[in-house]
């Protein structure tokens, strides 16, 4: 796949996922990192998947790692992380 493509994919995911759960977003897109500092200190490829929540407008940001697209964590703030499994277990 290429970048684009693993983009694309990224994007559609977190949305059927996010639809999954009922949590309502106004935007989403999502772009290649080269070299992301993670949130366990070490550097990676990802994809980051933005999305806006349409309730306090805020911009989360989905971690993806670039090579497996496993979705590693949600980033809700500058040092704040919620896992994943909890951030799409919300009712």
């Amino acid at each position: 796949m290429t970048i684009k493509e693993k983009q694309e994919e990224m994007t559609s995911r977190v949305k059927q996922k996010l639809d999954e759960v009922n949590y309502r977003i106004f935007d989403i897109n999502s772009f290649f990192s080269e070299d992301n500092l993670l949130r366990d200190l070490t550097r990676q490829s990802v994809i980051i998947t933005r999305f806006t929540e349409t309730t306090l407008q805020n911009s989360l940001y989905l971690i993806t790692d670039f090579e497996t697209l496993e979705m590693l964590y949600v980033q809700t703030g500058p040092t704040s992380f919620v896992d994943i499994d909890v951030f799409f277990s919300r009712e």
